[in-house]
Order: structure tokens, then sequence, then C-alpha cells
């Protein structure tokens, strides 16, 4: 935390401070997401051929699970209305004719296979939940790992993206 301004300098230059320590912040969040996850560019997929709907359609949703994962209390927060607003329209009549017709559905069983797959399955049902619990197991987790030093070590080393396609070659 940065001390208070002192009184040579101005309110401007500690309110400049906190703007730029906040921004190097989001910099580096967002250089470790771009190499802890696959790149959600197009082109960036070896499964399917360059420019293909399903290379694109890949493209969008590794972008939709990095929002996910960089904004889990949004995420959290939109989970937990989505499902008190699905449960109060299910205990209408029209809503349970809906919940009725979907329980067998075969395209609602491959939605909830795109959902868990997307979000990791970390958002909860509880709505006075703030952050995932599963963010928090994970560090919990790593901590009493017996390979804790091997974890730290590949997480410090992580190859570049290009070379990880490289090597993957």
């Amino acid at each position: 935390m940065v001390p208070p301004p002192s009184p040579q300098s101005s309110l401007f230059d500690f309110i400049r401070t906190q703007a730029i320590l906040h921004e190097e912040a989001h910099r580096i969040r967002d250089l470790l997401f771009e190499q802890l996850l696959p790149s959600a560019a197009p082109g960036a997929s070896e499964s399917f051929p360059a420019g293909s709907q399903e290379e694109v359609l890949l493209g969008l949703l590794r972008r939709l699970q990095v929002l996910m994962l960089k904004h889990p209390i949004v995420v959290q927060a939109a989970f937990c209305a989505l499902v008190a607003e699905g449960r109060r329209f299910a205990v209408t009549p029209e809503g349970a004719a809906w919940k009725s017709a979907l329980a067998s559905s075969p395209l609602l069983q491959q939605g909830r296979r795109l959902w868990d797959a997307l979000s990791l399955n970390i958002p909860e049902e509880d709505p006075a939940t703030v952050l995932p619990s599963a963010y928090i197991e994970a560090l919990f987790q790593a901590t009493d790992s017996a390979r804790l030093e091997e974890l730290l070590r590949q997480l410090q080393d992580l190859p570049r993206q290009g070379e990880a396609h490289a090597a993957a070659r």
C-alpha cells in the first residue's frame, strides 16, 4: 500500500501514483493470462483448418473463457442472478411447462457440457458467494502439495506461446 501524500506532494500526484499502480497490476494480470491460457486468436488451433467456422468458433469460446476467468466475481454474480431468475420462472405455470420440456433436451445437455468446460464449473449457486471457493481451494491444494516446488517452477518457466507450438511439432 502506498503511504499518503507528503506535504510537498500534491493530491494529484498521489492519485496519479495510485492510477499507475492500478494499471500496472492489470497489465501484469493480462500478461499472466496470456501465458497461462491458450491463444484465443484465430489461427491458434491446429485441430481445425485455418479460417474454418470451427476455428472461428473456438477462438470466440476461448476469448469467452478468458473473460470468465479474468472476472470471476462478475461471472459469479451473473450466474447467481440467472439461477435465481430461472428458479422463480420455473414455479410459474409457463416455467413449469418449459422445465418439463427441457428436462431431457439433448441441446440443453450439450449446453451444460459447454458451460462446464468454459466456466471450469467454478461458479457457485449460493448468492452470498462473492468469489467462488474453487479459486481458494486451488491455492490451499497447491500449498499442501508435496510437489509444490515443481508446481512453482512450472508456473515460472512457462514457454512462450510461439515456443510451445514449435515444441509440439
